[in-house]
Protein backbone atom coordinates (compact mmCIF):
# COMPACT_ATOMS: atom_id res chain seq x y z
CA UNK A 1 0.00 0.00 0.00
CA UNK A 2 2.80 2.40 0.90
CA UNK A 3 4.56 1.75 -2.41
CA UNK A 4 1.33 2.45 -4.26
CA UNK A 5 0.94 5.80 -2.45
CA UNK A 6 4.52 6.72 -3.33
CA UNK A 7 3.98 5.85 -6.99
CA UNK A 8 0.72 7.86 -7.11
CA UNK A 9 2.43 10.84 -5.47
CA UNK A 10 5.29 10.74 -7.96
CA UNK A 11 2.86 10.55 -10.88
CA UNK A 12 0.82 13.47 -9.57
CA UNK A 13 3.90 15.60 -9.00
CA UNK A 14 5.27 14.88 -12.46
CA UNK A 15 1.92 15.68 -14.08
CA UNK A 16 1.75 18.95 -12.13
CA UNK A 17 5.22 19.90 -13.34
CA UNK A 18 4.42 19.07 -16.95
CA UNK A 19 1.16 20.97 -16.98
CA UNK A 20 2.34 23.92 -14.87
CA UNK A 21 2.91 26.25 -17.78
CA UNK A 22 -0.22 25.10 -19.65
CA UNK A 23 -2.26 27.97 -20.98
CA UNK A 24 0.86 29.95 -21.83
CA UNK A 25 2.19 30.47 -25.34
CA UNK A 26 5.70 29.62 -24.10
CA UNK A 27 4.63 26.12 -22.95
CA UNK A 28 5.93 24.27 -26.05
CA UNK A 29 9.40 25.74 -25.55
CA UNK A 30 9.50 24.59 -21.92
CA UNK A 31 8.43 21.02 -22.70
CA UNK A 32 11.88 19.63 -23.44
CA UNK A 33 11.12 18.86 -27.08
CA UNK A 34 14.08 20.94 -28.30
CA UNK A 35 16.71 19.01 -26.36
CA UNK A 36 18.01 17.33 -29.53
CA UNK A 37 19.01 20.78 -30.87
CA UNK A 38 22.75 21.24 -30.13
CA UNK A 39 22.26 25.01 -29.69
CA UNK A 40 19.67 24.56 -26.93
CA UNK A 41 20.17 24.11 -23.21
CA UNK A 42 17.07 22.94 -21.35
CA UNK A 43 16.77 22.81 -17.57
CA UNK A 44 13.90 21.26 -15.60
CA UNK A 45 14.42 21.26 -11.84
CA UNK A 46 12.33 19.68 -9.13
CA UNK A 47 12.67 18.29 -5.65
CA UNK A 48 13.75 19.37 -2.20
CA UNK A 49 16.10 22.15 -3.31
CA UNK A 50 13.25 23.90 -5.09
CA UNK A 51 10.75 23.51 -2.29
CA UNK A 52 13.30 24.80 0.23
CA UNK A 53 13.51 27.97 -1.88
CA UNK A 54 9.71 28.28 -2.08
CA UNK A 55 9.53 27.00 -5.65
CA UNK A 56 7.56 24.13 -7.12
CA UNK A 57 8.62 24.44 -10.79
CA UNK A 58 11.72 25.80 -12.50
CA UNK A 59 12.15 25.38 -16.26
CA UNK A 60 14.39 27.20 -18.65
CA UNK A 61 15.51 27.13 -22.23
CA UNK A 62 18.52 28.94 -23.68
CA UNK A 63 19.32 28.90 -27.34
CA UNK A 64 22.46 30.09 -29.09
CA UNK A 65 22.28 29.05 -32.71
CA UNK A 66 18.71 28.93 -33.99
CA UNK A 67 17.37 32.27 -35.21
CA UNK A 68 13.96 30.81 -36.09
CA UNK A 69 13.55 29.24 -32.64
CA UNK A 70 14.66 32.51 -31.03
CA UNK A 71 12.03 34.44 -33.01
CA UNK A 72 9.34 31.90 -32.09
CA UNK A 73 10.19 32.12 -28.38
CA UNK A 74 10.19 35.93 -28.55
CA UNK A 75 6.78 35.90 -30.23
CA UNK A 76 5.39 33.59 -27.51
CA UNK A 77 6.89 35.77 -24.76
CA UNK A 78 5.30 38.88 -26.29
CA UNK A 79 1.90 37.18 -26.43
CA UNK A 80 2.11 35.98 -22.83
CA UNK A 81 3.51 39.31 -21.68
CA UNK A 82 0.44 41.09 -23.07
CA UNK A 83 -1.74 39.22 -20.56
CA UNK A 84 0.63 39.44 -17.58
CA UNK A 85 -0.73 40.85 -14.34
CA UNK A 86 2.40 42.96 -13.97
CA UNK A 87 5.47 43.32 -16.12
CA UNK A 88 8.83 44.99 -16.25
CA UNK A 89 10.44 45.28 -19.69
CA UNK A 90 13.45 46.91 -21.28
CA UNK A 91 14.20 47.46 -24.97
CA UNK A 92 17.54 47.89 -26.71
CA UNK A 93 17.96 48.77 -30.37
CA UNK A 94 14.17 48.55 -30.81
CA UNK A 95 13.99 44.94 -29.59
CA UNK A 96 12.77 43.42 -26.34
CA UNK A 97 15.93 42.90 -24.31
CA UNK A 98 14.58 42.01 -20.89
CA UNK A 99 11.15 40.98 -19.66
CA UNK A 100 9.93 39.95 -16.25
CA UNK A 101 6.25 38.96 -16.11
CA UNK A 102 4.01 37.99 -13.20
CA UNK A 103 1.44 35.66 -14.75
CA UNK A 104 -0.85 35.21 -11.75
CA UNK A 105 -1.83 31.88 -10.29
CA UNK A 106 -3.05 30.90 -6.86
CA UNK A 107 -1.75 32.38 -3.62
CA UNK A 108 0.83 29.65 -3.08
CA UNK A 109 1.52 28.82 -6.76
CA UNK A 110 2.29 32.09 -8.51
CA UNK A 111 3.70 31.92 -12.04
CA UNK A 112 6.53 34.05 -13.43
CA UNK A 113 8.35 34.41 -16.75
CA UNK A 114 11.79 35.89 -17.18
CA UNK A 115 13.18 36.55 -20.65
CA UNK A 116 16.59 37.85 -21.72
CA UNK A 117 17.29 38.50 -25.41
CA UNK A 118 21.01 39.09 -25.98
CA UNK A 119 20.35 39.29 -29.71
CA UNK A 120 19.20 42.86 -29.04
CA UNK A 121 22.83 43.71 -28.21
CA UNK A 122 24.42 41.72 -31.04
CA UNK A 123 24.97 38.36 -29.30
CA UNK A 124 23.40 35.08 -30.38
CA UNK A 125 21.65 33.96 -27.22
CA UNK A 126 18.23 34.19 -25.64
CA UNK A 127 16.98 32.69 -22.39
CA UNK A 128 13.49 32.01 -21.10
CA UNK A 129 12.82 30.98 -17.49
CA UNK A 130 9.49 29.82 -16.05
CA UNK A 131 9.14 29.77 -12.27
CA UNK A 132 6.21 28.70 -10.16
CA UNK A 133 5.98 28.87 -6.41
CA UNK A 134 5.05 30.69 -3.26
CA UNK A 135 7.28 33.73 -3.82
CA UNK A 136 6.65 37.42 -4.31
CA UNK A 137 7.88 39.26 -7.40
CA UNK A 138 10.79 40.74 -5.44
CA UNK A 139 11.81 37.31 -4.14
CA UNK A 140 11.80 35.85 -7.66
CA UNK A 141 13.85 38.77 -8.98
CA UNK A 142 16.38 38.25 -6.18
CA UNK A 143 16.69 34.56 -7.13
CA UNK A 144 17.26 35.38 -10.80
CA UNK A 145 19.76 38.15 -10.12
CA UNK A 146 21.94 35.92 -7.92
Amino acid sequence: MRKLLIVITIILLSVAGVSAQNGLNVAPYLSGKFTDNPGVTYVNLSGKQLSAAGLSVYKSISETADDELAADILNAVNKDGASAQTKEVSYKNGQLYFGFYAMGGSENRKRYLFYLNRRAIGKRKSTLIYIEGNLSESEVKALIEN
